[in-house]
């Protein structure tokens, strides 16, 4: 799906053999044996937390390789007017003018509608602190399956966007870096074809404005192969699904941000623009 450059050739790169690093990312317990270091989270007091030391291995390699429909990721090319003006009033809402069309293009879908309040805006003031290198992101989902028509349709209500019959909604995450490469808190996502059924925990969740949705987090398994995308430019943005009503391409991928100054102590403080778009098809 989508209008990606695929590679012309047939032979695959071998994952095993990619440069990766390490990073930490909390995972929810799986038993009361489990051992490994406690974390905590605001608004996740209800699950114990644990801290592990990951690979996350380097994704361009693969780039040509990957699906939204298997792994649940890619990384396409788009530029953005926005990417000097992260402060500026109305930022957000010319951002998503700009994804909108872009999104419905690539994706052929009927009608787009982006998540307004979806917009999630990080300045180089909200990067780790120096003495705190390598916190742990949280693997997470941030809908579970059962949510998303409910958020889609509440969104569509808050939007006076009359209601219409469909035969496709997926929920489509868009992350782009915007500050100079090498930056020093990165997207890992995980292959969600690595993922079992079992290493996903639903749970209750409610946001700061007080709305609730069942979301998920994961369980730590040594299986899961986790990847990122390095030197990231501004013109580059990667898709990842949340969503998909089809059964056989509900490809949702876990994702989190890490600390990558263990392996680029110089890093720069990143900023970054993530979006949430549903997708429709009539």
């Amino acid at each position: 799906m989508g209008n990606m450059e695929r590679a012309s050739s047939t032979a695959r790169v071998n994952r095993d053999g990619l440069e990766c690093v390490q990073g930490q990312m909390a995972f929810a317990r799986r038993s009361p044996e489990e051992k490994a270091t406690e974390v905590s989270f605001p608004r996740y007091e209800s699950l114990s937390m644990l801290n592990y030391d990951v690979t996350i291995r380097d994704a361009r390699p693969i780039v040509n390789e990957l699906s939204l429909d298997k792994e649940g990721f890619v990384l396409v090319k788009h530029k953005t007017s926005c990417a000097n003006e992260l402060n500026a009033e109305g930022m957000g809402a010319r951002y998503l003018d700009e994804m909108v069309p872009f999104i419905k293009n690539y994706f052929n879908a009927s009608w787009v509608v982006p998540k307004r309040d979806g917009v999630i805006v990080r300045s180089a003031a909200q990067s780790a602190a120096p003495g705190v290198r390598g916190a742990a992101g949280m693997a997470h989902i941030d809908y579970a399956s059962i949510s998303v028509p409910m958020v889609a349709a509440r969104e569509n209500q808050t939007l006076g966007i009359p209601i219409r019959s469909y035969s496709r909604l997926m929920l489509i995450q868009a992350w782009r870096a915007v500050s100079p490469p090498p930056q020093d808190n990165l997207l890992t996502v995980c292959d969600h074809s690595t993922v079992p059924d079992a290493d996903i925990v639903v749970h209750d969740y409610t946001s700061d404005t007080g709305s609730e949705w069942k979301s998920a987090v994961l369980h730590h398994n040594p299986l899961h192969r986790w990847y990122y995308f390095p030197e990231m430019a501004p013109d580059e943005v990667i898709l990842f699904k949340g969503y998909d009503s089809e059964i056989s391409c509900n490809a949702q991928a876990p994702h989190t941000g890490f600390d990558n100054r263990r392996a680029v102590p110089n890093a720069k403080p990143r900023e970054s623009i993530e979006a949430r778009f549903f997708v429709y098809f009539a």
